[in-house]
């Protein structure tokens, strides 16, 4: 029997969306006017289970790409070095986001992912931090002032 990876998937990520609808229906009221808090969670939720379930019917339809069942071995993970890299940066990224906070921590971030995926040299570095800075100095200033949400700030500045 002949399994596609997208039908693995796709399997995956509707069990993945079943669970969490199911444990959107206990997160607590907190009381306010309009929207429950559950409501964008289960928006994106619902989402991401119908493009799912379109990629779990495309998959039946397609035969192609396709992997024996056990044969998981044979795959080729040096092809997904750059997203492996990229998680590895995100969760050295949450890892230390008490201590730098959300500007210098959201700098250094976007900065690396930039260099990493854009490439090195003064102009493109120079480019890379402009980015870098203005992209995550509006976030914050949207946050904080817009929505008055304070981001985690962290140990080395204190800006509150």
């Amino acid at each position: 029997m002949k399994i596609n990876k997208d039908t693995i998937v796709s399997i995956f990520l509707l069990i993945f969306c079943g669970i969490m609808i199911n444990s959107s229906y206990y997160i607590e009221d907190p009381g306010y006017q309009g929207m429950k808090a559950s409501f964008w969670p289960r928006i994106i939720l619902w989402l991401l289970s119908i493009m799912s379930l379109v990629m779990l019917v495309k998959s039946f339809a397609d035969n192609v790409d396709s992997i024996k069942a056990g044969s998981f071995s044979k795959i080729n993970y040096m092809q997904f070095k750059n997203a492996l890299i990229c998680f590895g940066m995100f969760i050295f990224f949450l890892t230390f986001l008490e201590y730098l906070g959300m500007l210098i921590g959201g700098i250094l971030f976007v900065f690396g992912l930039l260099t990493f995926l854009g490439g090195f040299s003064i102009k493109k570095s120079t480019n890379h931090l402009i980015i870098s800075v203005v992209t995550i100095g509006v976030m914050w200033s949207i946050f904080t002032f817009g929505l008055k949400v304070i981001l985690p700030e962290g140990e080395l500045i204190r800006i509150w």
